[in-house]
């Protein structure tokens, strides 16, 4: 199956020396035996966090039958990323980026492993497991940043960074979709013990991925000479000169403070819009994870950064426009393709700008520009929970949706009329370094 030779185009036979180029229907990235080797190991420790996820939010509701306990469990897992992730850039421009993402793995397995250990023993004391929340949450708000540094080193070629970090959303996304599904096959035969456990033997798969790689010693050596210092200002100042930051990183807080929050309100939007039950709710976060894993997979096909131009500038308007839509219908053959839709462009304004961001920055600052988008995009998304659930709350579940659509739409509107003053979307192709 992967003879060397096979189909070669005819300049190559003729004997020219151009790289070689994988095959049409695998991602560029994967031309590298590296990547393959880490997108292996991580499709088995996104499969297992999605697990565990599912799981532990079972685990809490039946424990409490308390819903508000239910979505603070959600947001002690997601709001280490607004304050810890601008910690966890600087250390990943001072350390060797390869040993620390196995240290956080190693961290997040003892933390599934403790899991598991309480639930099979039949302990129910939700403190505890509110505090493994927190302590799962900083380890993955130090994770994201630090894994998508690393994307560049492993795949050894900048312009295959866009189909990278394409490829790892698409895991993620694939996860999202399969994962959930796979828990609840396990919740109903055995206990939420058994996912906790599977989480913490699929982070093998990652961290013996992330050791045989063998990346280069004279990476670290560089990370160690990073200058700037941990003050978050400077990185700010870093941040405010970068083209990509100043134009598209607006549109990108307003998508994760407005539509993330979308996956939080959706068993409200199964019974209140369509008298649906937890099937439904399923039915619903597949359709959405769908369009965002096909926007996934397109990206990482693109084999140059032109597509995430032209995707990251209509993104957002599209986003916003289709979730408008989607909390004035009451059809669900009309809704779940409107999912997909704001599923598909919700990930292409994130990607897009994500890659757009790495390949605007040197190396030595790499880590605390990625922590602070992680911080500006992941860190909103639990304050959007907290916001988009109290409007919920008191002006309607339909209205809030909608309000949400049009700050996103207004956000990527804004992020047009910035572009089209002064050659700023010359500025901003220029900025982008391949």
């Amino acid at each position: 199956m992967n003879q060397r030779g096979d189909d070669q185009p005819p300049a190559e036979k003729a004997g020219e020396t151009a790289r070689p180029k994988p095959r049409s229907f695998l991602p560029p990235a994967f031309s590298k035996p590296r990547f393959r080797l880490f997108s292996a190991g991580q499709a088995l420790s996104v499969l297992g966090s999605w697990i565990q996820q599912v799981a532990l939010s079972w685990l809490v509701y039946r424990i409490t039958g308390s819903v508000f306990l239910l979505g603070f469990t959600g947001f002690l897992l997601q709001i280490s990323h607004l304050f810890i992730a601008p910690v966890a850039g600087f250390l990943i421009d001072r350390l060797p980026r390869a040993i620390l993402l196995v240290a956080i793995n190693v961290w997040l397995a003892i933390m599934a492993a403790i899991l598991a250990a309480l639930a099979l023993t039949g302990v129910e004391t939700i403190w505890l497991y509110l505090t493994l929340a927190v302590l799962i949450g900083i380890g993955n708000a130090c994770e994201a940043p630090t894994r998508q540094s690393l994307l560049g080193a492993i795949v050894e070629d900048r312009a295959l960074l866009p189909s990278a970090i394409g490829v790892n959303s698409a895991l993620f996304n694939g996860g999202r979709m399969i994962g959930p599904a796979i828990a609840g096959a396990l919740l109903t035969r055995f206990s939420e013990g058994v996912c906790f456990l599977i989480n913490a033997l699929s982070f093998i798969g990652i961290i013996g991925a992330l050791i045989a790689m063998r990346l280069p010693e004279t990476q670290a050596l560089s990370l160690r000479a990073a200058h700037g210092g941990f003050a978050v200002r400077s990185t700010l100042d870093r941040l405010a000169s970068i083209p990509v930051a100043r134009y598209l990183l607006p549109s990108a807080s307003a998508i994760a403070l407005c539509a993330l929050p979308l996956n939080q309100l959706m068993p409200s939007i199964a019974v209140d819009f369509f008298e649906g039950d937890a099937g439904l709710v399923g039915t619903m976060l597949s359709a959405s994870g769908l369009g965002a894993l096909l926007a996934a997979l397109f990206i990482a096909m693109q084999r140059n950064h032109h597509m995430q131009f032209r995707l990251v500038q209509v993104a957002p308007l599209i986003a916003g426009t289709a979730l408008m839509v989607f909390s004035q219908s009451r059809s669900l053959w009309v809704s779940l393709p409107l999912l997909s839709v704001v599923g598909a462009f919700v990930l292409s304004t994130s990607v897009s700008t994500n890659t757009l961001l790495q390949q605007s920055v040197d190396d030595d600052w790499r880590g605390r520009v990625i922590g602070l988008y992680f911080t500006f995009f992941l860190g909103m998304a639990p304050l959007g929970n907290l916001m988009s659930g109290w409007l919920a709350s008191h002006i309607g579940l339909a209205t809030t949706l909608f309000l949400d659509g049009l700050v996103i739409a207004a956000a990527g509107l804004l992020a047009q009329l910035r572009l089209s003053r002064n050659g700023a979307r010359e500025a901003l192709k220029e900025s982008v370094k391949i």
